[in-house]
């Protein structure tokens, strides 16, 4: 019954019991739409899919059959409600419709508004992850020779996730924890929810974008992840556009979505994966208590190395100062002096100690071979030496007839005195060659 308003104001009645009080088509369909959707309501509904269309606004239009009874309902699938499928179901498949029956009021077409399509278990979430994992693996994005190697001591890490999740602060605690040194840099995106994998890729590409700003923005690693849920709830990390964001980024990528159990196509092309958003921080950074450790060995190592450089120069000085006259004893006591001040530095000062006693026995050794007789050899005079070795350096040293050696470049001469000559000036005042 109906209540319209004559051309004089007054109020008519129309019930459509007679012709004077036919309603219109327009009424007939929403009264009927109505009665249809409190009579029901919302309800699952099973059959099988056919004539599965999509509009280019992106709203999605079935038949709902039922095979046994060869009978069918048309189906409408709006866009608000159709992003959530991850992928539209093939001709014959048997699906679970929610939805609430109603009347298209414009044409008087009784139809099925859907809410919500599901499968058997996970069949259209398998079918859209299988079908774009063959994808991805037929352009060798799952190829292990792709996975890049994470630095042994990052400085800078990117983290992409949103920073209402607990994932983020896990996450923070977890790198501060294991390597205080390191620079947190983190670029907010949605990670669930309609667009929520477009937000992941322009995150990404903002936080590559200002690592190219300059060697003091240089990001070694990027975490991408998120917590639990469901399967729809981290869908978006399945989704081709976030995917081939990972795939495409120049900085290793460490990806940990959900739980250990939940497996994301990101994941598979990421150059790491985690199980969790703690694992992906401890993946990312060494222990600092590790590393400690690790220099401490070192430490030692070299001390032991210096050690034995040390004791190697102190005993070519020694040699070096049994082959020099009396007048390099100076040289002999500093430099024994200067490698005992070392060798007392170690280890602490290990560094510093290293430089110094590098320089000093660099310089001692030059300045011993400097008063050695090899070098006065070397530059073109002749050392005498008696039969045993020692040097003949006083005019007293020899006698007539006296057999010695002269050692000369490239080898030795053996001589003999024939007659010993003393200076005339140094004889008159009664001295001798020093």
């Amino acid at each position: 019954m109906t209540r319209q308003t004559s051309l004089f104001g007054a109020a008519e009645v129309r019930d459509g019991r007679s012709a004077e009080g036919a309603i219109t088509v327009s009424d007939l369909n929403e009264a009927a739409r109505g009665a249809l959707e409190k009579r029901f309501g919302d309800l699952w509904v099973r059959g099988e899919v056919t004539n599965w269309t999509r509009s280019s606004v992106g709203h999605r239009y079935f038949s709902l059959r039922d095979q046994e009874r060869d009978s069918s309902v048309a189906c409408v699938f709006f866009r608000g409600d159709a992003w959530r499928l991850p992928a539209d179901p093939e001709d014959g498949m048997e699906v679970f419709v929610h939805g609430r029956p109603t009347l298209y009021a414009r044409q008087g077409r009784f139809q099925l508004r859907v809410r919500a399509i599901e499968t058997a278990g996970e069949g259209l979430w398998r079918i859209a992850f299988e079908r774009l994992r063959r994808k991805l693996a037929a352009e060798g994005m799952l190829d292990p020779e792709r996975k890049r190697a994470l630095p042994a001591f990052p400085r800078r890490v990117g983290v992409v996730t949103s920073r209402k999740g607990a994932a983020l602060h896990d996450i923070i605690t977890v790198l501060r924890r294991r390597a205080p040194w390191v620079e947190i840099v983190v670029r907010h995106c949605r990670v669930q929810g309609e667009g929520a994998a477009g937000e992941v890729r322009a995150a990404l590409q903002r936080l590559t974008d200002w690592s190219t700003g300059g060697p003091d923005r240089k990001l070694d690693a990027i975490i991408l992840s998120r917590g639990g849920g469901s399967v729809e709830d981290l869908w978006c990390f399945n989704e081709e556009t976030a995917v081939r964001a990972v795939a495409a980024s120049p900085v290793p990528v460490i990806c940990a979505v959900g739980h250990e159990v939940d497996v994301t196509l990101c994941e598979l092309v990421a150059d790491l994966r985690a199980p969790t958003p703690s694992a992906a921080a401890e993946l990312a950074v060494p222990d600092i208590r590790t590393v400690r450790a690790s220099l401490d060995t070192a430490g030692r190592g070299l001390a032991r190395g210096l050690r034995r450089l040390i004791t190697r120069g102190s005993d070519r000085v020694e040699a070096l100062a049994q082959r020099l006259p009396a007048s390099a004893g100076h040289a002999r006591d500093v430099a024994r002096l200067r490698l005992d001040t070392m060798a007392a530095y170690l280890p602490a000062g290990m560094e510093r100690a290293l430089a110094r006693s590098r320089t000093r026995l660099a310089g001692l050794a030059a300045a011993l071979d400097a008063l050695s007789p090899l070098e006065t050899v070397a530059r073109g005079y002749a050392v005498a030496t008696d039969l045993e070795g020692r040097r003949l350096t006083r005019i007293d040293d020899f006698t007539p007839s006296q057999r010695f050696r002269l050692r000369v470049r490239g080898g030795q001469v053996a001589a003999t005195t024939d007659t010993v000559e003393r200076d005339a000036a140094k004889a008159d005042a009664g001295e001798s060659d020093a």
